[in-house]
């Protein structure tokens, strides 16, 4: 048991019950179920488990989008659930939501492309000359970095039934 100097008893605080851990609670199970489906996905895809899928960037449904909208939505619904009204802190949440999708979509989708034509580029290139451009240990750049679409879809999607559960869960 800890306490303080005014005698409130920490071991009484229950971490779980704070709202602004049930939202980061939330939204990591939104970007692990996201993961998870991925790797069922491609393991299904490719006849053998792709256990790499479980921590990688890029296809569906997209973790980064899960997380992001997953913060949204909790938020909004614990706020307006709370105090009836959405606060600054929604507004953050729904730009920093807004910026990872749109990279998620337009920038590292694109980063992809270049990847795929670069790794064509220099099929032919010994694997110094690889190394010496910068290629790693595998010879090639990396290619599934971003989403399309329906992959950021996916990600909403997750993200909506995660949340609408976890909320429910914790009201």
């Amino acid at each position: 048991m800890f306490l303080t100097q005014s005698g409130t008893n920490y071991s009484e605080y229950n971490i779980f019950a704070s709202r602004a851990m049930q939202c980061l609670y939330i939204c990591t199970i939104a970007m692990l179920v996201a993961q998870i489906i991925k790797f069922i996905i491609y393991s299904i895809r490719d006849k053998k488990p792709c256990w790499y899928m479980l921590s990688s960037t890029g296809g569906f449904p997209s973790s980064h989008t899960a997380f992001t909208v997953s913060l949204c939505i909790t938020l909004a619904m614990f706020q307006i659930h709370d105090n009836k009204e959405l606060d600054w802190s929604f507004a953050v949440a729904f730009a920093f939501c807004m910026i990872t999708v749109t990279d998620a979509r337009g920038v590292r989708f694109e980063a992809s492309k270049h990847a795929k034509i670069l790794n064509n580029l220099v099929a032919s290139y010994s694997e110094e000359e690889k190394r010496m451009l910068g290629y790693g240990e595998n010879g090639q750049l990396k290619e599934l970095l971003g989403h399309k679409g329906k992959e950021v879809l996916g990600g909403f999607l997750v993200a909506g039934i995660v949340s609408i559960i976890g909320f429910m869960i914790c009201v």
